[in-house]
């Protein structure tokens, strides 16, 4: 039995309701159970302590989770991004947002064990890089707080995303196309009807 990571926080971005499927999708059943219950179980086996960022902290008492609520409320995933940071006593930190059905164990492990000496390491495959499924380190926690304070000025032509903190803050990426995990849906996301009804179609089918 592998020994859980106690050196590393997990933290699961749960923004709520989704304006493209009209519901909230980390409560998608699929396989059986909802969508972030896989993934916390998934979590489970890598970490000692998985946290859900969730501004509905109700939702996910069924978890048995500790749940943490934004700083900045209804600023995206850069403000979990941020409540994590700010909760967390880990250096190190794995986040990860809970619409991806496929994310798998040795991707997870193969990014906690990876070796480097930036402040972030996130994945990229097909040239598109992966900010909601990385580490990130405590450190550049006056960044993202930074970045959040100064897209709120009007006069401010930042958004406050998460692809302007990547740019401020020049994490390193990993390609992982060459990977032996690697596979087209690895990152796929639940955001409309549509995406759900493949994802269950694949599950289903296993």
């Amino acid at each position: 039995m592998n020994q859980l990571k106690t050196n590393i926080t997990a933290f699961i971005l749960s923004g709520g309701k989704s304006s493209r499927i009209g519901t909230n999708k980390s409560l998608l059943i699929l396989d059986g159970r909802p969508l972030i219950q896989r993934l916390t179980e998934l979590l489970d086996t890598i970490f000692h302590e998985v946290v859900i960022s969730s501004n509905e902290p109700k939702t996910y008492e069924f978890l048995d989770k500790k749940i943490i609520e934004d700083f900045y409320p209804k600023r995206g995933p850069l403000a979990g991004i941020h409540s994590a940071l700010s909760s967390t006593t880990s250096e190190k930190n794995f986040i990860i947002n809970c619409d991806m059905p496929f994310i798998s164990k040795e991707l997870i492990v193969y990014l906690t064990d990876f070796k480097t000496d930036s402040k972030t390491l996130l994945p990229k495959v097909d040239g598109r890089i992966q900010p909601l499924c990385g580490i990130y380190s405590k450190s550049v926690l006056p960044d993202v707080e930074n970045l959040l304070i100064q897209s709120r000025n009007q006069q401010s032509k930042l958004k406050g995303s998460v692809y302007e903190l990547i740019s401020l803050i020049q994490p390193e990426i990993i390609d992982l196309t060459r990977t032996n995990f690697y596979h087209t849906d690895l990152f796929f996301n639940v955001n409309t009807p549509e995406d759900y009804n493949y994802a269950k179609s694949i599950l289903e089918t296993k």
